[in-house]
């Protein structure tokens, strides 16, 4: 399989085909909301909702205390939790996305690894959403505006790379096996507790730092942050950058071999 031939196809193909992508993108988008008796005002009510329910039970149930004495609990959790509801939304509902567009797979003339991009588009509404609340309540707490909020595109489209991958690999391999679903549930609750959501690197003891950093949306995470509190740039960490992107290649690399070897049988257990 020539990798490189087939990224370019993929891109070219985009441009060909973005009418149909952004009718499948509205598709699944409404799939979610258009049946409810709010429809359309839930990607408002979600987000107030979830950010409401964590911050009262870290804040006043579970009475956290401020990581950061210099920035608001509220400032520095929220930055760290919208990247992760992003990717294990994204995620967990990926794994069923070729069966639940098992009407095209029998199509000759469709080219199915579209999809991933469909569904990344499609999410990516209510996560723009749940942006503009974070810089809301960033600024409330008195962040000032800065230029370092523009990075958070560099690590939205870092993370979006991944999430391509990973997608291709949990959708394909889900359908001969249908564990796979839960087992990536489990994996997304429990990467919610070891990735620095909720407290920070800095209590990890030096020998064991390197454990934490294996885990790559601990990059996004820290990266989100760094944008929207600290003002970190990027270039700060480029160590864990260029782990990041290799571990990603990889990822998109074995993806799209998985999901090429598996395409012809697709059609046999949808």
């Amino acid at each position: 399989m020539n990798i490189s031939y087939e990224i370019k196809t993929f891109i070219s193909e985009l441009s060909q085909k973005k009418t149909i992508i952004l009718e499948l993108t509205k598709r699944d988008f409404k799939e979610d909301y258009i049946t409810s008796f709010l429809g359309i005002f839930w990607i408002i009510i979600e987000p107030f909702i979830f950010v409401g329910i964590y911050y009262f039970v870290f804040t006043y149930g579970l009475r956290v205390a401020p990581l950061d004495n210099n920035v608001p609990f509220i400032s520095f959790f929220i930055s760290g939790l919208v990247p992760w509801m992003y990717f294990s939304s994204t995620l967990s509902s990926s794994t069923n996305l070729i069966k639940s567009y098992s009407f095209l797979v029998k199509k000759v003339n469709f080219r199915l690894s579209i999809l991933p991009i469909v569904k990344l588009l499609s999410n990516f509404i209510i996560h723009l959403f749940f942006i503009l609340i974070v810089i809301s309540i960033v600024i409330y707490g008195g962040k000032e505006p800065s230029f370092s909020f523009f990075q958070i595109i560099y690590y939205f489209i870092s993370m979006t790379f991944l999430l391509f991958g990973l997608i291709f690999f949990v959708s394909s391999l889900n359908l001969f096996l249908p564990d796979l679903a839960k087992i990536v549930s489990i994996l997304l609750q429990m990467g919610f507790w070891i990735t620095p959501i909720i407290w920070t690197i800095d209590i990890v003891p030096k020998e064991y730092l390197w454990i934490i950093k294996l885990n790559p949306m601990e990059y996004i995470i820290t990266g989100y942050r760094n944008s929207l509190v600290y003002d970190i740039p990027i270039t700060q960490n480029i160590n864990q950058g260029l782990y990041f992107w290799a571990v990603s290649l990889l990822f998109v690399i074995i993806g799209l071999i998985l999901f090429r070897k598996l395409r012809p049988h697709f059609a046999e257990v949808v």
